[in-house]
């Protein structure tokens, strides 16, 4: 390397951005190069350098999420006949324009018909786009922000602001079990927190028009349901139990 492209690699080095300074000291080591203009040899590193940030950036967030070990991803999502799933509606949520627009995601269907995976899938795809994302299931959750609340109040909202601040909450298995007394308000309040101002993926196997009743306080019932549907996107997936059809036998 000349002098002038050590001081131009070192210059980056100073101010911190270590992945363009690599790759000019990769395209200026390299004979191919040699003739390139240095705008285009700057505009190679940079895409680069951007490139391998976005996707430490993607890591750590799927890491945040727990979602660095599923294979779940949005190329994997099957549409065959029956399953009642829109290829044209999952190309337009995985651009996660759901998210930038605060859109709910509401996916229901009977055990096994993909409800898990395809929430994850989705997950997956805004921690890939830079969203902060959060997976939590409906029991757990509610039994770490109840127990909070019983003890500890200055601990239950702060609890309470963290999951409300997540641009994508998705929440598995919800409804699975018959709220406990505490449960519904609680549930309320994180729901009125997000609304309008984030997205939630809700999973579950219980027709949304069954909620009120599950809940048990047809008023709040009615006002969660509302935060959670209004505007929303509805994935009604039918079909048989695809971890039947995906079965090996032996």
């Amino acid at each position: 390397m000349t002098g002038k492209e050590k001081q131009l690699v070192m210059n980056f080095e100073h101010l911190g951005e270590d992945g363009i300074a690599m790759g000019l000291v990769e395209a200026f080591s390299s004979p191919s190069m040699q003739n390139t203009p240095l705008v285009d040899v700057l505009l190679d590193a940079t895409t680069k350098a951007m490139v391998q940030r976005r996707n430490g950036r993607a890591e750590r967030l799927l890491k945040m999420a727990k979602l660095h070990n599923t294979s779940a991803n949005i190329d994997g999502i099957e549409y065959h006949p029956g399953r009642n799933l829109d290829k044209l509606t999952m190309d337009r949520l995985a651009t996660c324009d759901y998210i930038k627009n605060h859109v709910n995601i509401c996916v229901v269907g009977a055990s096994g018909t993909g409800k898990s995976y395809i929430s994850k899938a989705l997950a997956c795809r805004a921690c890939q786009c830079g969203y902060r994302t959060k997976v939590v299931s409906y029991p757990s959750l509610m039994r770490e922000l109840t127990q909070l609340y019983s003890h500890d109040m200055q601990k239950f909202e702060r609890k309470l602001r963290y999951y409300s601040r997540f641009p994508l909450l998705v929440i598995d298995e919800w409804l699975c079990q018959p709220p406990e007394k505490q449960w519904t308000p609680i549930l309320l309040e994180l729901m009125e927190n997000r609304y309008d101002d984030t997205s939630t993926i809700i999973c579950t196997q219980l027709p949304i028009e069954n909620w009120p009743k599950v809940i048990g306080n047809v008023a709040l019932g009615q006002a969660i349901l509302g935060r959670v549907t209004a505007a929303s996107y509805i994935l009604r997936l039918e079909g048989p139990d695809l971890r039947t059809r995906h079965s090996v036998k032996p």
